[in-house]
């Protein structure tokens, strides 16, 4: 099918701007199997983006029931069968080894040219699971929205929580209606507030093992070596502020939800791990030898790579346009600033208090999505009287 009949959007992906099809939305049933805080959440935005489409929910007794009462379900369904037998895209909010069994549980009871579509943080083995299992006419695109909250559970659903988010995903190959459908998700998903990366499920999971896997791993055993040491050095904690914080701050992650994450992608964890070992062990040589030389590479060659890690994005967050803006500890500030760029036309996608100190003021960071706009913005808050830069 030429696609090139239908009106386009614009979509970033890999730093490359796309033209995705807008259609006539054909998904009209949604079937969000785990209404936790991430289905909650996605059930409730789609609701509210899409009030016509019908949002069936399947979970628990007890927590369907809440999710019916905050709205983010239209209808509960009593059995997995029930639950997708008539849905257009089914998707699968639980953790990835619950969404593994379900993926093989639900094949037979799929509406034809169904799209499946996940919220995990492992992909390669619900791609692998998903073609295995599903039948050849249904659609499935592992997806992992780069966002949550340090609370849980259906109370907490907030159908905010998508807005400027980076959505990875990860489809496989398509059939030219599967294209379609493919883009009737993307669709969907960009209207409530989504920023999608598409790239491969291996890609996904060997840079999440390097930057997201390991150094969650790292941060623990950092934290639990100054615990170790606290015998002999009873202050140790006391001098651990700073640095050490900042780098450790990740360490306090619960456990459950990185239990799938390291079975799950353990492969690609463990050469991450192998990977650090040689490195390590090369420092620990450079030492035993008194070569600092060496070291000072080490060091030179992170300063260079490190200037290269862009500061305007968030994890896989495509780039967005920062202003700083500095403003002074008084009531109404805040609702200044915004009033400015509100007037001037521009829409904010990001914002971040970066620092304050009491009777003098903060720095903020606000995220444009354009350097057009950006650069505006720096024109409209410095006529404000605000102290705005760009770096």
């Amino acid at each position: 099918m030429n696609l090139t009949c239908f009106p386009c959007f614009s979509l970033t992906f890999s730093g490359q701007s796309i033209q995705a099809p807008i259609f006539p939305l054909m998904i009209q049933t949604v079937s969000v199997i785990g209404t936790g805080l991430m289905g909650g959440s996605m059930a409730l935005a789609l609701r509210q983006s899409n009030p016509q489409i019908e949002v069936i929910g399947f979970d628990e007794p007890g927590v369907l029931t809440l999710a019916l009462k905050k709205g983010s379900i239209s209808s509960a369904a009593a059995s997995l069968k029930e639950a997708i037998s008539k849905a257009d895209l089914v998707i699968v909010a639980t953790p990835l080894s619950a969404s593994l069994s379900l993926v093989r549980e639900m094949a037979p009871f799929l509406k034809s040219g169904a799209i499946v579509h996940d919220l995990c943080s492992v992909k390669k083995s619900m791609s692998s699971t998903a073609v295995e299992c599903l039948p050849k006419d249904a659609l499935f695109v592992g997806g992992h929205p780069m966002t949550g909250s340090e609370k849980e559970g259906i109370r907490h659903a907030d159908a905010l929580l998508f807005e400027n988010a980076t959505y990875v995903l990860c489809p496989q190959e398509r059939t030219d209606s599967q294209e379609v459908a493919y883009g009737h998700l993307k669709q969907l998903l960009t209207g409530i507030g989504a920023r999608l990366l598409e790239m491969s499920a291996e890609t996904h999971d060997r840079i999440a093992a390097r930057v997201s896997h390991l150094p969650q791993l790292l941060s623990v055993l950092l934290v639990n070596l100054a615990s170790k040491s606290r015998k002999d050095d009873h202050d140790i904690l006391d001098l651990a502020a700073g640095g050490f914080r900042d780098m450790t701050r990740i360490a306090g992650s619960p456990f459950p939800m990185w239990r799938d994450i390291f079975s799950g992608n353990r492969t690609e964890v463990l050469e991450a791990i192998s990977l650090f070992e040689r490195l390590l062990s090369d420092v620990k040589l450079d030492l035993e030898r008194d070569n600092l030389d060496g070291i000072r590479e080490n060091f030179r060659d992170a300063e260079q790579t490190r200037d290269f890690i862009p500061t305007d994005r968030k994890g896989f967050l495509q780039p967005l346009a920062d202003v700083y803006v500095f403003t002074s500890d008084r009531p109404g500030a805040l609702v200044d600033m915004t009033s400015a760029l509100f007037e001037a036309d521009l829409s904010v996608k990001d914002i971040e208090l970066l620092r304050i100190r009491e009777s003098t003021g903060g720095t903020f960071r606000i995220g444009f999505q354009s350097t057009e706009e950006a650069d505006k913005a720096v024109e409209v808050l410095s006529g404000s009287g605000f102290s705005a830069y760009r770096l």
